[in-house]
């Protein structure tokens, strides 16, 4: 137990010192860098090492995630680009021109982000207006004819049949 907590101090000690680990604006120079240079094992390294020390600065996790799609891993790559978006990245294109993105652009999981973050203007209705959904609701309703009605009928029944 005492060789365990000795290797962890040494290894905190080791994280907290030294250049590579000063500060988050030196790690998010550095990944750039590193993604410019093609190097995107250093990039993702140095990117997360930037999320440790500013966990609320989005450039470091849209770094992250440019790396991580282009190491392959997809899912890290949507999570870490989320949570960019979500920590306030808002250049949009920015994201639609980073080439280092290419590999999430077809899956739905990207589409659907960015539909959600940069077009919520869109799907929102005008002010005083009500939401579409409740409009069509009502229409599908009435098309349905007696449907809805039946449904919530027949639920008490099911339930009574149960007891």
């Amino acid at each position: 137990m005492t060789r365990i907590s000795v290797l962890a101090a040494c290894l905190l000690l080791a994280a907290c010192s030294g250049d590579t680990f000063s500060n988050a604006k030196t790690l998010r120079t550095q990944a750039t860098e590193s993604l410019t240079q093609k190097n995107y094992g250093i990039a993702a390294d140095k990117a997360y090492a930037a999320t440790l020390k500013a966990p609320k600065e989005a450039e470091s996790y849209f770094l992250l995630a440019q790396a991580q799609a282009q190491l392959g891993r997809k899912n890290a790559a949507m999570a870490s680009l989320e949570t960019a978006i979500v920590n306030g990245f808002t250049d949009e294109e920015a994201i639609k021109g980073s080439a280092n993105l290419e590999p999430l652009r077809k899956s739905e999981a990207y589409k659907e982000l960015m539909a959600a973050a940069f077009a919520p203007a869109a799907a929102a209705p005008a002010e005083g207006e009500a939401p579409a959904a409740a409009e069509g609701g009502g229409e599908a309703g009435k098309a349905d004819g007696q449907a809805p009605s039946q449904a919530q009928a027949s639920a008490p029944a099911e339930g009574a049949s149960k007891h």
